[in-house]
């Protein structure tokens, strides 16, 4: 039987939203929970600004002129989904979260991004690494 019932990106990765890891790791999470669930999606690495992603909570001190300069671009990594755009962290970040994009933002162009092949990990596994992390973590 098809899925019927419309999921939002809340109710897909709440489990996974107050984890802070690797954006790699971030990125095989969202990977294996859109492929779980038989949803399509592309992933890519591509250059943005950081000040996308940044809220006013978080970002106090950062100067928004210094934000529009080309030269602030930094590789992100990107699931593109039925849910938006999934931002899973920089590429060399190791204390990311899971976001999806706006849909007010300002829309990002993925033809420039470099398509990222990702293993393909079983909830289960992705359970696993969960709890492996959160152990490393506790220190």
């Amino acid at each position: 039987m098809a899925h019927s019932e419309s999921i939002t990106f809340e109710q897909v990765f709440q489990p996974y939203l107050h984890l802070r890891l690797a954006a790699f790791e971030n990125l095989k999470i969202v990977v294996g929970v859109l492929a779980a669930l038989e949803k399509h999606y592309s992933a890519f690495e591509i250059e943005l600004n950081p000040q996308l992603f940044i809220s006013q909570v978080e970002d106090k001190s950062s100067s928004s002129a210094e934000g529009k300069s080309p030269l602030n671009l930094k590789p992100y990594y990107i699931v593109e989904t039925e849910f938006g755009n999934i931002v899973c962290g920089r590429t060399n970040g190791y204390e990311e979260a899971i976001k999806l994009i706006a849909t007010d933002a300002e829309p990002i162009d993925l033809s420039s991004g470099k398509p990222v092949n990702v293993p393909i990990l079983s909830l289960q596994q992705i359970s696993f690494m969960c709890v492996e992390t959160s152990h490393f973590d506790h220190c």
